[in-house]
């Protein structure tokens, strides 16, 4: 089954997305590169999980409806202020955007603060198996981030929204 991790820019969602990567596969941006919901599917296979900011795009209640979902919440302030610190100009109406269709998900709702102490119940809920605590305190030593999380294709990313309508 899939399984998706979605959250604001800078919401660890890379993080998550090494971390569930162990029993089975968690893309980080699984969207990049598709341009329609079919090659999306096709991508994640049946067991392939995603963690990513453009799952907001998508009706997840619509498409994966049985799939677990976890919504990083708290996000909105420091979102909007790395887009300006990282490249000077930003629209934050577009993560206000973001934030409100990431509202509409169902899912496990988790505040950002609180991911670290909620690893195990984040794990089951998604993966379903036993928590594995080495690989939590290791990663957590790690500071894993994308370098740039705004960098998509413009056009496939147009292209899968538009699929989906």
């Amino acid at each position: 089954m899939n399984f998706f991790v979605i959250g604001l820019p800078r919401s660890r969602t890379a993080w998550l997305a090494n971390f569930l990567t162990h029993e089975k596969h968690c893309f980080h941006e699984g969207l990049d590169g598709c341009h329609n919901i079919g090659q999306y599917r096709q991508k994640l296979g049946s067991d392939h999980g995603d963690s990513s900011t453009g799952l907001m795009l998508l009706d997840m209640n619509k498409e994966f409806p049985d799939a677990p979902k976890v919504i990083i919440e708290g996000r909105v302030k420091e979102a909007i202020d790395y887009g300006y610190k990282t490249y000077g100009h930003y629209n934050p109406d577009y993560i206000d955007h973001l934030n409100q269709r990431m509202y509409r998900i169902e899912g496990m709702r988790v505040q950002f603060d609180d991911i670290d102490k909620k690893l195990p119940e984040i794990w089951r809920h998604l993966i379903g198996t036993p928590y594995d605590e080495k690989r939590g305190e290791l990663l957590q030593r790690m500071k894993i981030e994308v370098k740039d999380p705004f960098d998509y294709n413009v056009e496939s990313v147009k292209a899968l929204c538009n699929s989906l309508n």
